[in-house]
């Protein structure tokens, strides 16, 4: 993950969304598959192996874009040994993430 404004701010607005902003079921049995299905809803190139960065403060794992750039809308929580499960925001949430990133993608 690159250390840019862009995703400072990112991880910034992330901290400020509540847990029940977030969403899911699906589960796979490793990171690896959940990063394959992230990928395919990605801007990212169907080449690019994704990996995944876990970040202090924020629950789960989240994938790095081939930019460097967190992949911010979703979020992994491992389950147990081989359950993890990817997690989604909400509309609400979302839009609460793309104010909060607004405003903090703005501050010098």
């Amino acid at each position: 993950m690159k250390n840019t404004k862009e995703n400072n701010a990112k991880v910034k607005a992330i901290k400020k969304i509540s847990q029940t902003r977030w969403v899911g079921n699906t589960i796979h049995e490793t990171l690896g598959m959940c990063l394959v299905a992230l990928n395919m809803e990605s801007a990212n190139s169907g080449w690019y192996n994704p990996t995944a960065v876990k970040i202090s403060g924020l629950d789960g794992f989240y994938m790095v874009n081939e930019d460097g750039s967190i992949f911010c809308e979703a979020r992994i929580n491992k389950v147990d040994e081989k359950k993890y499960k990817i997690e989604y925001m909400t509309k609400t949430g979302w839009s609460e993430f793309e104010k909060l990133y607004s405003s903090f993608i703005g501050e010098n």
